[in-house]
């Protein structure tokens, strides 16, 4: 037998593994949705065995979707690699004593027919993205006639390249039934979500609670070796948190769930925390006292207020006991204050703890592991624990571990790079790829102070209104969750600006684009009743008493089946106006100008690897979406002025014109006004509503309503920094 190329299989995607690295999740897998049943992966032969290729060395390979450990590969040691639940190893040096390789560890699982014209033949298992770039592939093929437990009949020599492999199983477990005549089967390859995730994105919107001994202390987490005392948390906290404020602003933003910092970097816990190690009769000292669990007092605020709970827990950092990197750093470099451990007891407390905070306080929407959860020896138990405790909690960072996983868009900025895929392949953090394995929904992590700083500091100041609607935008609105950072001060009370900006920013979303799936009341036409011909759904504008102004859409795709769309376009009485890839939970499309008097608008699905369907269409109203005093959309900030490269300038009387013009160049991203003439004109001067009717060009500049030009207006293709200058306005269109 000739061993084909796993990288260059042409086979049909019917079912997905998501990240085999467990055999808790590949018990069953099923083609589409109700079709072919396949039987256990855990049934097939558990012993390893050796393949035998053109190289010297040996590679020790078991059965799909199960873990090995070193008893069961003669493995000593892993060159330093977490081994758990990796499923595929490479052994290099002699029998005895080899060095043990993670071929599979954290790779993507996909599995695909055997003969993608034959259900009934068999199916394969591909594990691709492992150390180095190797591959193997496992064909189970349906042979009735043979023992249950028949191991590989075939190993051969590889065309594909030095790290690709084939194993082949002539095995009845891999006999399957077709799929009835009344079920139909899709011929996609999208991953499709749990319920879990599902309801995940469904929330669109989370907090970030962050209130620590990095707040009391005014840094945003200890160094390596300094642990403040408990008392620098104890003494400057009040006795009763105000969490019920907290999460009256939490939910003022729309946020549906809210993770709070536990236990960061320095180790400290704001839960009375039980955690010991008996045989040494040493306790865990570093906490909040028993009448002062602020983890209670929030879980239970947040339940009045009908928000969900998520938990952030720090597994790699903890200063209080020496660990960096999830590894316990040597004796003899622990300061005053640190404690000693060994690695074996510490994984020991972090499961103690993680076993109170996942069974104390109610079902977790989300589990935060800041940095991962590389602790050795601790992944196979925290995915018992997880199973046990919190199976349908989604876990950030959690690609490897958990069915449920979430992952990180890559930036804390608040700005998703590209459209966002919820595919992916391998573990990496960013926005995803249409052809990826495994179906991981993004979060966008922002904090509302300045400079990133996710820990109450005096004076950082907060985002502007216009800058959080921008971030709505690019996390929401490009099919992202946003999880926007509340960072209480020491005395636990949010600033009156900080409450504000909340609220603003939560009215906005409710006025401009309504709420979960139901389009805002003021949207100039919607359809949210399903779809009879989901390719092109088509929203009529006649019923309107005078022409429509349109300078936005919003769309959500229907996510049950995986993210389905490819390509789309939409069309504004025939003529398309928009072109874009990624739909996914949310999609907000800003268009470069407003189309006015239109009768209908189109949205046409051009390109998916399945039957579309969506939860929402929608065509929102430009003047509920206004979020300054600019009536058309501009983002404005007053004193002070952008820098950048200059596109063009003009006299102008009003903000409204230079916004115009902004928006009417494709090259305008941002947008300056110096005044040129202090008269004492109002900066916020409203032009004639025929402005926006006429869609007027640069040629042709907004008609002058009386008063001279009292502005200097500079377009700008990019930013490149600002500065404070009193008289100045600076802005961008809201694309």
């Amino acid at each position: 037998m000739r061993v084909t190329s796993v990288a260059s299989l042409a086979v049909v995607l019917h079912a997905q593994c998501i990240l085999c690295t467990h055999s808790a999740q590949c018990d069953v897998f099923a083609a589409g949705k109700a079709c072919t049943q396949f039987p256990s992966i855990r049934q097939l032969p558990l012993g390893p065995f050796v393949l035998e290729d053109t190289y010297p060395m040996p590679y020790f390979i078991t059965a799909p979707c199960h873990n090995v450990s070193a008893q069961n590969t003669n493995c000593t040691s892993f060159a330093g690699e977490d081994n758990s639940g990796a499923p595929v190893y490479a052994a290099a040096g002699n029998m005895r004593s080899p060095t043990c390789y993670a071929l599979g560890h954290l790779s993507s699982c996909a599995v695909h027919l055997y003969d993608a014209k034959n259900a009934t033949a068999g199916v394969s298992i591909v594990y691709e993205d492992g150390v180095g770039g190797r591959s193997v592939r496992y064909d189970l093929v349906c042979n009735a006639t043979l023992p249950a437990h028949a191991g590989p009949t075939v190993v051969a020599e590889n065309q594909g390249g030095p790290y690709e492999y084939l194993v082949t199983w002539q095995t009845p477990l891999a006999c399957v039934t077709a799929a009835a005549p009344s079920e139909s089967c899709s011929q996609d390859d999208t991953p499709q979500p749990t319920p879990d995730q599902l309801r995940f994105q469904e929330m669109e919107i989370g907090a970030l609670v962050c209130y620590n001994m990095a707040t009391t202390t005014g840094s945003q987490g200890c160094s390596a070796h300094s642990v403040p005392p408990v008392s620098a948390f104890t003494d400057v906290a009040p006795t009763k948190v105000n969490t019920d404020q907290w999460c009256a602003a939490i939910a003022s933003f729309g946020a549906k769930y809210a993770t709070l910092v536990a236990k960061h970097v320095c180790g400290f816990a704001i839960w009375p925390t039980k955690a010991g190690l008996p045989a040494r009769n040493w306790t865990y000292m570093y906490s909040v006292p028993a009448d002062r669990d602020i983890v209670r007092a929030f879980a239970e605020s947040c339940s009045g207020v009908g928000v969900q709970l998520g938990l952030y827990y720090s597994v790699v950092s903890n200063t209080y006991l020496n660990v960096q990197g999830g590894v316990v750093l040597d004796p003899s470099t622990a300061q005053p204050g640190q404690q000693v451990v060994t690695q074996e007891e510490y994984a020991d407390i972090v499961e103690q703890q993680l076993t109170e905070l996942w069974t104390n306080y109610g079902d977790l929407a989300e589990i935060w592991f800041d940095g991962g959860f590389a602790v050795p020896s601790l992944q196979d138990k925290l995915l018992g624990l997880l199973n046990k405790t919190q199976p349908h909690a989604c876990v950030f960072n959690g690609c490897g571990l958990s069915r449920n996983a979430i992952e990180w868009i890559g930036t804390e900025s608040g700005h998703a790079p590209g459209p966002i895929w919820n595919p992916q392949t391998g573990c990496a953090s960013g926005a995803g790829t249409p052809g990826g394995h495994s179906y991981i929904p993004k979060e966008v992590d922002l904090t509302l102070q300045n400079a990133d700083t996710w820990f109450f500091h005096e004076g950082t100041g907060y985002r502007e209104l216009h800058e959080m609607v921008g971030i709505y935008h690019d996390s929401v609105g490009k099919g992202g969750n946003m999880l926007l950072n509340v960072a209480p001060p020491p005395n636990s009370t949010i600033p009156d600006v900080a409450m504000t900006r909340y609220a603003n920013l939560g009215k906005f979303i409710r006025t401009c684009y309504g709420q979960g799936s139901e389009a805002a009341p003021t949207a100039i036409a919607s359809t949210q009743q399903g779809c009879t011909d989901c390719w092109n759904i088509s929203l009529s504008l006649a019923h309107l008493s005078v022409p429509a102004a349109m300078d936005r859409f919003i769309i959500k795709e229907e996510l049950s089946g995986g993210q389905l769309v490819r390509s789309y376009s939409i069309l504004v009485d025939d003529k398309i106006v928009y072109n874009g890839t990624a739909i996914g939970r949310s999609q907000i499309v800003l268009l470069p100008t407003v189309v006015t008097g239109a009768a209908t608008v189109m949205l046409s699905i051009t390109s998916a690897v399945a039957v579309p369907s969506f939860r929402l269409f929608a065509v929102p109203d430009p003047d509920a979406c206004i979020v300054s005093n600019s009536t058309f959309g501009c983002h404005v900030v007053e004193n002070v002025l952008y820098t950048g490269l200059t596109l063009k300038s003009a006299d102008v009387s009003s903000v409204d014109q230079c916004c115009l013009l902004c928006r009417m160049d494709m090259s305008c991203a941002f947008f300056t006004l110096v005044p040129s003439q202090p008269n004492g004109t109002d900066p916020y001067m409203v032009q004639d509503d025929t402005i926006r009717t006429e869609n007027k060009s640069l040629a042709e500049p907004a008609p002058d309503t009386g008063h001279a030009a009292g502005y200097h207006c500079s377009l700008l293709s990019a930013q490149q920094g600002s500065h404070p200058s009193m008289g100045a306005i600076s802005g961008s269109p809201s694309r």
